[in-house]
């Protein structure tokens, strides 16, 4: 094993990327020409099969923040965090039966509308930019993840790996719409799948498939910064300050995951392209179960890259923050021809959840908020708007991606935090509108800006040096519905949208 790469990129690997792009870029605009209304554009029409649409929620939930960030976490820490993913499937159940069911039955574009049914016109909007906020700074991430995979590999400047990327993605989405957005999504999690399950099969016949012997070592070597041995699984310890105990992983992860996976546009949006509420079920259970063998997968190239570099210790020199771990291990290691293929299944992660947030961001942006300041518009200039919205909320997330590469964070501690500020706010509404009957809108909006300043003073002022980011969610969720149902018991207004669901 050199020191040193024979080359970083040559022209083969070249080759497969291009290739790649170019197979994303023209499929997406094939499989989305011809639409012409806005519930074909931002819902295809209500008619995609739910397994397509199970693999499209997993490519967008598990994007190359997962891919680069799972793997980096285990480096620079242990396994705590992924072992969380075991709680999904209750998760993933309790939303099926509560946000979803209405989400179905109410025949809603997004989620957000279900506010205005069950509060007022000002619920909605509310949740609608504070959803733009959250996923604003999500996009940037997911555009930052793979841009630094590319830089690593190729010798290109970060600048131009970001605007290639986000360019790229936002051009078949403004073309495609939904349909393109959830096709390309299901062959983006080929590539994905294939990418990740070659490293570990690289990785596991380097140490002639001794997987307790691995596991032995990666057990005897400490995280750089938690000082804890990477096969550390759990932490029982009740510390508010403590990283990655089981109570923060619980709640974080609940809390987050119902966020993201129950109210949250970009994913609940997918659901919403399948018609039959059968169908629905089928494509959030076969995601979950997807998702947590996808999670153990990426602990599982984490924990071999760490007894791998510990075996090349002259190579690991090059490795300056954890976030490097998996594009270093592509550029100086994987043979010619597959470093493409590895580094396009980074790109298809990133691609496959840009998309998902790009058309989600205009959906909200259309429907929740444009519609309703201009009225007895027709469907041909929503959907140029549609389109408008899209290519304005590409531009501003690639731009956002320069600020975030200068960030020292690993990238799951980044977006976790940006994340999570939103929302525990956004969720705390909805437990307050499907959970309790005597909520109403001005406990709602007390609650939610209670639950705004929880977040924000949690996650980024110095009360984050004693209480764990990871708490976040949890306490501005629970601060939200218990401030917004008090506020609603002291003061029972209730507008006519709100008697008639007591009703």
């Amino acid at each position: 094993m050199t020191t040193e790469p024979a080359s970083l990129f040559t022209t083969t690997d070249y080759v497969v990327v291009v290739v790649y792009l170019l197979i994303v870029v023209v499929a997406g605009s094939w499989v989305g020409r011809g639409q012409k209304t806005v519930g074909e554009y931002f819902l295809a029409g209500r008619s995609m099969p739910w397994l397509v649409v199970s693999l499209s929620i997993v490519s967008t939930d598990l994007s190359a923040i997962s891919y680069t960030g799972v793997p980096a976490w285990i480096w620079a820490k242990d396994l705590k965090y992924t072992m969380g993913i075991f709680l999904l499937p209750l998760v993933l159940l309790f939303i099926l039966v509560t946000f979803i069911s209405i989400f179905h039955r109410l025949r809603v574009f997004t989620t957000y509308e279900y506010l205005e049914h069950r509060f007022h016109p000002i619920a909605r909007t509310v949740t609608s930019v504070l959803f733009l906020g959250q996923r604003g700074v999500w996009l940037a991430t997911a555009i930052y993840a793979p841009s630094l995979a590319l830089s690593t590999v190729s010798g290109f400047s970060m600048l131009r790996c970001i605007l290639t990327l986000g360019a790229l993605a936002t051009l078949y989405t403004v073309l495609g719409g939904m349909k393109a957005v959830i096709w390309t999504d299901f062959v983006q999690f080929i590539v994905l799948a294939g990418g990740l399950a070659f490293m570990i099969v690289f990785l596991m016949s380097s140490f002639q498939w001794d997987a307790s012997g691995v596991w032995q070592r990666a057990g005897e070597l400490t995280g750089s910064v938690s000082g804890t041995p990477h096969t550390t699984m759990v932490d029982w310890t009740f510390d508010l300050g403590a990283e990655a105990t089981v109570w923060s992983i619980l709640f974080f992860l609940f809390f987050y995951n119902v966020g993201t996976l129950g109210t949250d546009q970009v994913i609940v949006q997918r659901y919403l392209t399948v018609d039959t509420f059968r169908g629905k079920a089928k494509a959030v259970m076969s995601g979950g179960i997807i998702s947590i063998i996808l999670v153990l997968a990426l602990a599982s190239l984490g924990l071999l890259l760490v007894v791998f570099y510990d075996k090349h210790p002259q190579l690991a020199a090059g490795i300056t923050r954890p976030d490097m771990l998996v594009p270093h291990f592509v550029a100086y290691v994987l043979p010619v021809g597959v470093r493409g293929m590895i580094l396009a299944a980074l790109l298809a992660a990133t691609m496959s959840s840009v998309d998902s947030a790009l058309n989600s961001f205009a959906t909200v942006g259309i429907m929740d908020l444009y519609r309703r300041w201009a009225r007895d518009l027709s469907e041909a200039h929503l959907l140029r708007m549609g389109r408008l919205f899209t290519l304005v909320a590409g531009v501003l997330a690639t731009l956002g991606a320069v600020f975030v590469s200068g960030m020292q964070s690993t990238v799951i501690e980044t977006v976790g935090k940006l994340a999570s500020t939103f929302i525990g706010p956004i969720s705390g509404m909805f437990f307050l509108g499907v959970l309790t009957r005597r909520a109403n809108t001005f406990g709602l909006l007390v609650g939610s800006f209670c639950g705004l300043t929880t977040s924000t003073l949690v996650a980024w002022t110095p009360i984050s040096q004693e209480v764990n980011w990871m708490w976040t969610a949890p306490a501005s969720s629970a601060v939200t519905f218990l401030v917004g149902y008090v506020v609603s018991l002291l003061r029972p207004q209730a507008g006519p949208r709100e008697q008639e669901e007591r009703a």
